[in-house]
């Protein structure tokens, strides 16, 4: 018996009725009280029993559980209005609260309504209630909506992995590409060796020209053709080498440029 109620017996019959009806209206004040503050805050608000049964509840408290009406979620537990495995991981956190008095802080819990199967994800603190002599007889919860930040943190981690993925593919696109000037080297050292064979060829096809005399002219035309076809073999060699001196000044460059912005992001 609260000590309120234990005053009363030393007063007259008139005097404990006017102090019952002040006593009734500050009930009635603060149950008003108790109810616009949980129906106005944005998030859950409720509060079970030492058994678990909800005994309070709020408007979001109700959406989140996927139900539009007080009766359908009061006098039940967790058991009742979610799957299982939900409940199970509920009734951990309010045992630590109920029979150890310990408050749960900022536990991030995942709902999934037992009807439509739709996942919210909050962020809840559990309380004890306790009474004048400081027993637990129940505890009161709040929880935020977290959901679209969960979903955020999801889609950051597969940009993230995403990115990651497409780094490593313009890592092994600059590795490739590293590697070209020298291919293109080995091809134009391939086209100077021809060229100067050919050049060769061209010396010795003049000469046995000029030894044939008339009978040569004709092999000399040739021969005078493939020279000039060299020169132009090797001066188009030696601009290709530059052209591949400028390339890998390039590659030089995209690939520091790169390795920078690694070790920024390292």
């Amino acid at each position: 018996m609260s000590k309120q109620l234990l005053d009363l017996d030393h007063l007259d019959l008139e005097t404990a009725k006017e102090r019952i009806r002040e006593l009734e209206e500050q009930l009635a004040w603060e149950k008003r009280l108790l109810y616009a503050i949980k129906d106005n805050l944005n998030i859950a608000v409720y509060a079970k029993d030492t058994e678990g049964r909800k005994i309070v509840t709020n408007r979001v408290d109700l959406e989140n559980q996927g139900y539009t009406e007080e009766a359908k979620v009061l006098g039940k537990t967790d058991f009742e209005l979610f799957p299982r495995h939900i409940a199970e991981q509920f009734w951990r956190d309010d045992l630590a609260v109920l029979k150890q008095g310990k408050a749960v802080i900022d536990r991030e819990e995942l709902l999934v309504e037992k009807e439509t199967g739709k996942e919210r994800w909050l962020r809840t603190s559990k309380l004890p209630i306790r009474d004048e002599e400081g027993q637990v007889v129940g505890l009161v919860g709040f929880g935020q909506d977290i959901t679209l930040e969960k979903q955020l943190e999801r889609e950051n981690l597969e940009a993230a992995a995403r990115i990651q993925e497409q780094e490593k593919m313009v890592e092994e696109m600059i590795a490739d590409l590293g590697q070209i000037p020298e291919k293109i080297g080995q091809l134009v050292n391939s086209i100077t060796y021809i060229a100067r064979q050919t050049k060769m060829v061209s010396i010795n096809a003049t000469i046995e020209a000029a030894r044939l005399g008339d009978l040569g002219r004709g092999f000399e035309v040739v021969a005078e053709e493939v020279g000039q076809l060299s020169d132009r073999s090797s001066e188009a060699a030696i601009q290709v080498k530059e052209a591949i001196a400028e390339v890998e000044t390039l590659v030089s460059t995209i690939l520091e440029v790169w390795r920078t912005r690694g070790e920024v992001h390292d």
